[in-house]
């Protein structure tokens, strides 16, 4: 397979960039931890995330309405069809594109972006969460991994995101797993407050609630439905995030 490591990434995001040089080391084919996608298919969903990002923005400032962001059934099937170091090129040109339209941004300027309003830093944290995450499904827990993915940031980002979101954040209002509050604690960071019928909050430590200690990158997947490989059941051929959840609260 032809690398892309000596070619000059013109990308400022450090999860972006990581995401790429962890690409860079797969055959299209790969398997990865999202269930039935290869390592060309998880690029597709990012770079055509990307794409529509940056011509979200690009619109905006040239003036041109508001539109609706395109379903993902509508913008990745022309990524899925590149090949592999084409798809890889294109990830670099669309990230790149995006990270100088959102540059362009004001600060108090903001575009709808899959029916959130969604300010420049919003934006910028949104790519880097999606690159962070998706690198987790290409290689899985490495030191890389483990450092992106326990940014606070992140995890305050995804409750923001399962607020504007609903459908996104349906597991926790629905919360199965528990009829009472449960407390996702990471050390340092604020709980995850999980009340069943309410969703998510971020608040100070306590006690009175169940608590669930994680290290804080294992809090993030969990959140965003991915099972932490060092938590899955050695027993169990398959386990689901809810699966998982009700162990812990065992």
């Amino acid at each position: 397979m032809a690398s892309t490591v000596g070619k000059q990434w013109k990308i400022v995001d450090e999860a972006m960039r990581a995401f790429l040089v962890a690409l860079s080391r797969l055959e299209p084919s790969a398997p990865t931890w999202s269930a039935g996608w290869s390592a060309h298919e998880v690029t597709a969903h990012v770079a055509a995330a990307a794409q529509e990002r940056a011509d979200l923005i690009e619109e905006h400032l040239a003036g041109h309405p508001a539109r609706a962001t395109r379903t993902w059934e509508e913008r990745e099937p022309p990524f899925r069809a590149l090949p592999g170091e084409q798809l890889r090129d294109r990830l670099v040109l669309e990230a790149s594109r995006f990270e100088r339209a959102v540059a362009d941004m004001a600060a108090d300027d903001s575009i709808v972006y899959t029916g959130w309003e969604m300010t420049a830093e919003q934006l910028r944290t949104h790519s880097h969460s999606e690159a962070a995450l998706h690198r987790w499904d290409l290689v899985g827990e490495d030191e890389t991994s483990r450092r992106l993915l326990s940014e606070p940031v992140l995890t305050s980002h995804a409750l923001a995101v399962f607020a504007a979101i609903p459908t996104l954040g349906q597991r926790w209002t629905d919360a199965r797993f528990t009829t009472r509050p449960v407390r996702l604690r990471s050390a340092g960071q604020p709980d995850v407050l999980v009340d069943p019928g309410s969703g998510l909050s971020l608040l100070a430590p306590t006690d009175g609630d169940l608590v669930i200690p994680l290290d804080p990158d294992d809090r993030l997947l969990i959140l965003w439905g991915r099972c932490p490989s060092a938590l899955r059941s050695p027993t169990a051929n398959a386990e689901t995030v809810d699966d998982l959840l009700v162990r812990l609260c065992g």
